[in-house]
């Protein structure tokens, strides 16, 4: 007697037991989902931060040419790399990666690459040798300053 009684317990466990399972599931989903906006919003805060990096890095890279500073010129051109390479991998983070962005941005890396390698091997006319990464970086410089109006607008 005593068995047949409890089934109706035991069945209302294993149900109980299902419901909080599912619960369980659905409370991690959500924290899935809310730590991947966190992580997007903080990719996304930290291109906008980077973003008067580079343009600072552009106006360092005029004013060394300008100065004909080839030594300094090479520098900047590998700061530029550095922090540009960066912005890519956030802009991946975020899911941001927009394609025409990235492509102007890989386009400045390659061809500050190219540019710092002629100059290091002795360049004798520095604002020509530096004029395909210097156009390059106005490019995408102008790019990921879209970027960063459209990211202000969302308010993200």
């Amino acid at each position: 007697m005593s068995t047949i009684t409890s089934i109706p317990f035991a069945v209302l466990g294993f149900g109980f037991t299902i419901w909080q399972s599912w619960r369980a599931a659905t409370a991690a989903e959500k924290a899935q989902l809310a730590a991947e906006s966190m992580r997007d919003k903080i990719s996304k805060s930290s291109l906008i931060m980077l973003i008067p990096q580079l343009m600072r890095i552009e106006d360092e890279i005029d004013r060394a040419v300008g100065e004909n500073d080839a030594r300094l010129v090479v520098s900047w051109l590998n700061t530029w790399r550095w922090q540009a390479g960066q912005a890519k991998g956030l802009l991946q983070a975020a899911k941001a990666d927009d394609p025409k962005v990235m492509k102007s941005l890989q386009a400045s890396i390659t061809a500050c690459g190219d540019a710092k390698n002629t100059l290091v091997a002795g360049s004798t006319d520095l604002m020509q040798d530096s004029a395909t990464a210097r156009k390059a970086i106005s490019k995408a410089a102008g790019e990921l300053g879209s970027l960063a109006a459209n990211y202000g607008m969302q308010g993200d």
